[in-house]
């Protein structure tokens, strides 16, 4: 909280920044912003340093560089930001006269800041480099982040001698404490707050309310509701339902705990815990789909008791199911569950992670634009019988 408490009016700066690296004055100078998801944030916390590197690029006659940002969670994983290097953009131009001793603010994707602390690094070479780019134009970002992908994965330890090392070293805050906030509570079945830590030993609610955040980019708060329970048994029908003017969604959110023995799990044991998390949703939705095609209108209530007149057979259902992470590799296995329920159930489903949902709602912040992206998506993936990858790129400020 050193940036949000010591300079507040930066934070009207840091709201409107996507994902990704910014550099903002704070209280002593220039401040690195990193905004990322929570994942990244305690993994930095923990290994107390990051990894620069210069990903080359060429395209033609056209050269440029794309700056990675590693945070090595796992040691043949990491955590990455892609960052194209702009010639005449503000982070290009920042990052020239960044010194060697900083201050790193960890935001997450709601502008909440979870980690601050000190920070040096060896930024000469870095800088020269910047200083050698040349005019490059922004239609060449998605190919340059398609190139750095290729790139790193075939880095040799002589890459890694060449990256920068950027240590971090005393909190300028303490990390562990809980943020309470009173705003964005007006969906039906808040409790009119909501709490948030960036180690989450019980990640369930913390990322249903994340993801109802998110759905406030596209949906009036009065058309989500978090929890509702069915009257009959007094289980949830979904984790969140989303009265829509076209579709009613059907939600289901599957998060693993954010602490340090989970970071440290095995990426094998990542990936098994994906396809399990993908699987449990795809049973939850398949249940919720069931009640209401058997009961036409089931009798709803909020966890305070109080009943819900909504009308769940007005409109199309769809599904979506929201899990931690989704491994690039693993695509194949899980369209293969996900047509394989279409098929069955016989509603568009659609699955993301995480970061992935985050992406979807910032570029498409209306419902319109929201189920437009679903269907693309979804006859995409019914089409071609695998689910595609999503490739969203934000363009740097001017």
């Amino acid at each position: 909280m050193y940036l949000t408490i010591m300079k507040p009016q930066a934070l009207q700066q840091i709201a409107v920044l996507a994902r990704g690296l910014w550099i903002v004055e704070g209280p002593e100078g220039s401040v690195l912003v990193i905004k990322a998801g929570k994942e990244l944030i305690l993994a930095a916390q923990q290994r107390r340093e990051l990894k620069l590197y210069l990903a080359p690029y060429k395209a033609d006659e056209t050269t440029g560089l794309t700056l990675l940002t590693a945070c090595f969670d796992d040691p043949q994983s990491p955590l990455l930001i892609k960052t194209p290097l702009i010639p005449g953009d503000p982070l290009t131009e920042a990052l020239q006269s960044l010194p060697d001793e900083f201050s790193v603010c960890f935001f997450d994707e709601h502008n909440r800041e979870l980690f601050s602390c000190k920070a040096q690094a060896k930024l000469g070479q870095l800088r020269k480099e910047l200083g050698t780019l040349s005019p490059i134009g922004a239609d060449h970002w998605p190919k340059m982040y398609e190139q750095a992908d290729r790139w790193f994965s075939l880095t040799t330890y002589e890459d890694d001698a060449h990256a920068t090392t950027v240590f971090l070293e005393e909190d300028l805050f303490p990390s562990d404490y809980l943020i309470t906030d009173l705003t964005r509570q007006d969906f039906r079945g808040s409790k009119g707050f909501s709490n948030t830590q960036l180690e989450r030993t019980e990640p369930g609610t913390f990322q249903e309310l994340d993801i109802i955040y998110l759905l406030q980019r596209a949906y009036t708060s009065k058309r989500i509701i978090h929890g509702p329970l069915k009257v009959s048994d007094g289980e949830e029908l979904a984790d969140v339902v989303v009265m829509g003017d076209e579709v009613t969604l059907l939600l289901q959110a599957k998060d693993s705990p954010n602490t340090p023995a989970m970071m440290n799990t095995t990426l094998e044991r990542k990936r098994k815990k994906a396809i399990g998390q993908l699987k449990n949703g795809l049973q939850q939705l398949r249940g919720a789909i069931s009640t209401i095609r058997r009961e036409g209108n089931p009798a709803l209530a909020l966890v305070d008791g109080t009943p819900l007149d909504i009308d769940l057979a007005a409109r199309p259902l769809v599904g979506v199911v929201v899990v931690r992470e989704f491994f690039i590799d693993n695509y194949d296995e899980y369209s293969t569950m996900i047509l394989k329920f279409m098929d069955e159930v016989g509603v568009r489903v659609l699955a993301f992670d995480y970061n992935e949902f985050e992406v979807m709602t910032r570029h498409c912040p209306s419902e319109d634009a929201l189920l437009s992206a679903f269907f693309q998506i979804s006859k995409c993936a019914e089409e071609r019988r695998i689910y595609p990858r999503l490739r969203f790129t934000d363009l740097p400020p001017r």
